[in-house]
């Protein structure tokens, strides 16, 4: 049975765990009907079983959000549960014109949402002191069974002891203690052992075998006694604990190795007075207090067989929380006071208001609330059942005035009697130099919190005609900064440099000291025709074309350490250095496949055309496929805004079919007649090549690739005269789901072409060469009959058959 138990509670252990990792905070779409009679019966059985009242469950389910409308509902069938006028049994209310599997998982889902509210409150409840301590797997106060052997320890039947005679003589035994407690020693015969010690038993020997080991006497000969393998004792746990019964404990185990194989007190058990009766007197009384606030382990006695563990029930429990060290439920002796209790709890927090404590007691018939003062807390006599909250310090202050803005040491400090603003700014180390001395502003904090602000002259304070205004508590200084009187100015310079972009604008600031601040020039730069653009404070906005800004021009050398055409810059100007347009950084292009030299090659002018490259590259070899060389070429930027961007972005991280096919690419391919290119060098169709192009030449490929919607995709030899179709029928055909009449074909050099219907009629296949690929898309999915479309369709019927009647008559 006891298995049974621990298996359920480890059972309802695990699902607690999993409810409470996915406790929801919405339970506005939970309704009343969907939870049967039996569920709500359980639900509150389970309440029951933990302490929860029916108020608790009310005021969580409406802090969740459940509706009035619903909760009204519940207390309604829970009012004729408990009067019995509602049966149990009957299933579960699902609307009948739903779905029963929708119903049936929405049922689940309201069922695991009222669950979760009230492992919720379980998890939140205090736990009581000492709890925890049965509750961890890392102890489990075992009993060390490798310990020397105890000399009180008192031998029973069962024991083993060792004898082991060293020194002058030599011996060895291993001697079992019979039933009757007698253990049959060589020499010494038949040896009563039975509820004496180790060391008593020592000596019964000693001095039964000096006789035949003289050395004993002497000293020359040695004798000792240990224990080998050890008995096991029976106890017997009863009274307010986790689960009583009688255990099979070793001999060497102790008092507290009892109450851990028993899962300790229970709840309502005493932690304070439990009993260890043997041969019906009760011989120690354990305060495990002791040990969890002390470490006192003096009541661990070890236990002997048939010993009884009783543990009473708790008279005088009370819950502390707030702003202590260990919140709970503690268990106090009658006489023990509130200030034991805050001690048992590790004392007050730093920021715990101690000057007075609230409570609630419980009376015959209701609560009241009591106040305990900090002084009298080593008088209060508690109450079984009185809970207290510990409350935080106010957050305010007696004497704080603070500082801030251009003063070296901002921050708050401790306000004197009569102290003035010059001595604030005194314990401030001083104004900045970059105070602004015009005024100040004083923030005062009126007695009914609203505020006053006030204006100061600093002049006379930074003059020593005046020491300012008196201060009085939570006083503000602000102290205003030259900066903080002015814009953020900035200078922006652009180009060729190598740090271009946005730098604060300083007094003095010169144009080659910007491009210094922006790392220098760039190697394309050059010094000629910078242009400085300054904002106009006189614009005429009254006459059409007038400039907005004033252009300022610079021709000057790369030369930064000369002065010579050197500009001071004013706040907000904006620089623009131009690149040179002599200089050329080099365009490369890449050639791969069946050529010679594949590599990558510079290009001699911007006009190099594709026959130029491949003479450069050697030439073509023998096994290149002329017809499927093609050209790739990097994408140019079109536009470059922030919402085109945005959505290229969303494209690439989105992971749907859709987007599998709308795949960006960064580079297009271009499509290319080689052969006449090369018999043609200079034509139109010998393109002009870009920085970043990629000439491919492929091998021959006599092989002709058949996939898309057929039934068997393969690769198969092209064989001159034969038609697309051919090729689709060497695949078995298209399958129900190919459209043979979208089919297309891919040739090798990236073109692309489809089948025509000259005149509307006649089907005309493209030309198929070595090295295609034949592609038979799906049909295009045809949407359902759409209601709206219809009425759109016929309104327009209508309307062209009115018009064409009008124009009839």
């Amino acid at each position: 049975m006891n298995f049974y138990k621990g298996f359920l509670l480890l059972l309802l252990t695990v699902i607690s765990s999993f409810v409470m990792a996915q406790i929801p905070s919405d339970l506005s779409g939970v309704k009343a009907s969907q939870i049967s009679n039996s569920q709500l019966q359980q639900y509150l059985s389970q309440a029951k079983a933990n302490g929860i009242t029916t108020a608790q469950l009310e005021s969580e389910l409406l802090r969740r959000g459940l509706p009035a409308s619903e909760l009204e509902e519940l207390k309604i069938r829970i009012e004729q549960l408990e009067s019995g006028s509602l049966p149990v049994s009957d299933s579960t209310a699902i609307n009948s014109e739903r779905p029963a599997l929708n119903g049936t998982r929405q049922v689940s889902k309201t069922m695991n949402s009222m669950n979760a509210v009230l492992e919720d409150i379980i998890s939140k409840r205090p736990k009581i002191f000492g709890s925890e301590l049965f509750a961890n797997a890392n102890l489990s106060f075992e009993p060390d069974l490798r310990m020397a052997t105890p000399k009180n320890y008192t031998i029973g039947p069962d024991d083993e002891l060792l004898l082991n005679i060293y020194g002058a003589n030599i011996s060895q035994q291993t001697l079992k203690v019979s039933p009757e407690g007698t253990i049959n020693v060589k020499y010494a015969g038949v040896v009563n052992v039975s509820g004496l010690t180790v060391d008593a038993v020592t000596s019964i020997l000693k001095n039964r075998l000096t006789r035949y080991y003289p050395g004993l006497s002497s000293g020359q000969t040695k004798l000792q006694l240990t224990l080998g393998n050890i008995r096991s004792i029976r106890v017997i746990l009863i009274g307010a604990i986790k689960r009583p019964g009688t255990y099979t404990l070793p001999s060497l185990a102790t008092l507290f190795n009892a109450l851990y194989v028993s899962g300790g007190p229970a709840e309502n058990g005493s932690f304070r007075k439990i009993e260890l009766i043997r041969n019906n007197e009760v011989i120690e009384t354990a305060d495990l207090y002791d040990f969890l606030v002390r470490g006192n382990q003096l009541t661990n006695v070890r236990l002997e067989d048939n010993d009884v563990i009783r543990v009473p029930f708790a008279n005088l429990l009370v819950t502390l929380n707030g702003e202590i060290n260990r919140t709970g439920i503690f268990e106090l002796k009658p006489e023990e006071t509130l200030e034991k209790a805050l001690e048992y709890a590790g004392g007050f927090k730093s920021q715990a208001f101690k000057g007075r404590i609230t409570g609630s007691r419980i009376t015959g018939y209701e609560r009241r609330i009591v106040d305990v003062s900090g002084d009298s807390l080593a008088y209060f006599k508690l109450q079984n059942g009185d809970e207290f909250l510990i409350d935080s310090v106010i957050n305010r202050y007696q004497n704080r005035v603070r500082i801030s803005g251009a003063v070296f040491k901002p921050g708050p400090y401790a306000l004197e009697e009569g102290m003035t603003l010059k001595q604030l700014v005194n314990k401030a180390h001083g104004l900045r130099e970059d105070v602004y001395n015009g005024r100040a502003i004083v923030v005062r904090t009126k007695p009914d919190l609203t505020k006053q602000y006030i204006a100061i002259d600093l002049k006379p304070i930074l003059s020593g005609q005046d020491n300012g205004l008196y201060l009085i508590k939570e006083d503000s200084v602000h102290v205003a900064s030259i900066f903080d009187l002015r814009d953020t100015v900035t200078v922006t310079i652009n180009g060729a440099v190598r740090k271009p972009g946005t730098y604060r604008y300083e007094e003095g600031l010169s144009l080659k000291s910007l491009i210094l601040k922006a790392d220098g020039f760039s190697d394309d730069a050059t010094g000629r025709g910078i242009e400085i653009s300054r904002r106009k404070r006189d614009v005429n906005v009254t006459q059409p074309g007038s400039d907005i800004v004033e252009i300022i021009r610079v021709n000057d050398s790369l030369d930064l350490a000369s002065n010579s055409a050197d500009v001071t810059l004013m706040p907000f100007d904006i620089v623009a250095i131009k690149e040179d347009p002599h200089y050329q950084k080099q365009i490369s292009v890449k050639v791969t496949g069946e050529v010679l030299s594949p590599s990558t090659y510079s290009l001699q002018s911007r006009e190099e055309r594709l026959s130029s490259l491949i003479q450069r590259a050697g030439g073509l070899l023998y096994t290149a496929n002329i017809a499927g060389a093609k050209l790739v070429r990097k994408k140019k930027e079109v536009a470059d805004t922030t919402e085109l961007k945005r959505l290229f972005a969303s494209v690439k991280k989105d992971s749907s079919k859709t987007a599998a096919g709308m795949a960006v690419k960064n580079t297009t391919e271009v499509a290319i007649n080689l052969d006449y290119v090369l018999k043609h060098p200079g034509s139109a169709d010998d393109i002009t090549l870009e920085e970043g192009d990629e000439l491919i030449i492929p091998r021959i490929n006599n092989t002709i690739s058949i996939s898309g919607e057929v039934f068997k995709p393969l690769d198969i030899m092209y064989e001159k005269g034969k038609s697309m179709g051919d090729y689709i029928d060497d695949a078995g055909g298209a399958t129900p789901a190919g459209s043979k009449k979208r089919a297309f074909v891919i040739y090798a050099n990236g073109s692309a072409a489809k089948i025509k219907r000259p005149l509307g009629i006649f089907r005309s296949y493209p030309k198929i060469t070595p090295g295609s690929n034949i592609f038979i898309p799906q049909k295009p999915k045809r949407d359902g009959f759409d209601v709206g479309k219809a009425g759109i369709f016929i309104s327009a019927i209508t309307a062209l058959i009115t018009a064409a009647a009008l124009i009839t008559k």
